[in-house]
């Protein structure tokens, strides 16, 4: 996909077409968990010792974020290294992206992950131009302990625990008359984004919620089924059944 990535503001403004289609990141569009892959990678005793507290309930998922990766003593260059080395991009991934521009339909990436892990594994699947609204970082840290947070996607009213507003992320599109199809696997922020979408694809935790909410959402392994919804909805959209 082409043109110039934006990192933080919400996508939906530089977004013109007729379906907007959002992938959370970490356990979405991503197969792993990238923010739990260098913690594990990178974490020693500090970071266990937050881990632990905020598995007790002792610290907000914001705060736990921010907390574990100051206490990595590693490089920001080392992290954003071993992210596009070792993260792998869900199975049908590309081919929605595909079938996205194919269908003149607009992707986007929004996560309360971090900007410079989610980036260079973007990048390393050929998708540095997708657009994408995250938690935004230092640019010139040189070592974890230097990050700077910044959550230009934050909104007053929504819970200080989301870190991103993915609502946000998607309401010009919903008001203007977009189809919002959104992907996501979490209880935070993609719970409230699954209430408001159009249509809905989710996994895990976020398949647990809207079974129990009477929200309607097709199950997802990989991602051809995002696939599969795309190409009807453009077959439909222009008068062919086939």
């Amino acid at each position: 996909m082409s043109g110039r990535r934006r990192v933080g503001a919400p996508p939906a403004r530089e977004m013109i077409g007729w379906m907007l289609v959002i992938f959370d990141f970490d356990d979405t569009a991503a197969v792993e968990n990238v923010a739990r892959l260098l913690l594990d990678r990178f974490g020693d005793g500090a970071f266990e010792r937050i881990q632990a507290d905020y598995s007790a309930g002792k610290l907000l998922f914001k705060d736990y974020q921010e907390l574990a990766f100051l206490s990595l003593q590693t490089s920001v260059t080392e992290m954003r290294s071993y992210a596009a080395e070792t993260a792998r991009l869900r199975p049908g991934f590309s081919d929605a992206v595909a079938a996205a521009e194919r269908a003149g339909a607009q992707v986007a990436i929004v996560s309360a992950g971090l900007d410079f892990y989610i980036e260079p594994v973007l990048a390393k699947h050929g998708f540095a131009g997708l657009p994408m609204t995250s938690v935004g970082t230092g640019r010139f840290a040189g070592d974890a302990s230097q990050l700077k947070y910044f959550y230009p996607a934050a909104r007053e009213g929504c819970p200080a625990d989301w870190a991103v507003c993915k609502c946000r992320a998607f309401e010009e599109a919903l008001g203007s008359g977009q189809e919002v199809v959104f992907v996501g696997d979490g209880t935070r922020s993609d719970a409230c984004a699954a209430a408001r979408a159009t249509t809905v694809f989710a996994r895990a935790r976020l398949l647990d919620h809207c079974r129990s909410k009477g929200i309607r959402a097709t199950p997802f392994d990989d991602l051809y089924p995002v696939v599969r919804h795309i190409e009807w909805a453009a077959r439909t959209r222009s008068g062919r059944h086939d």
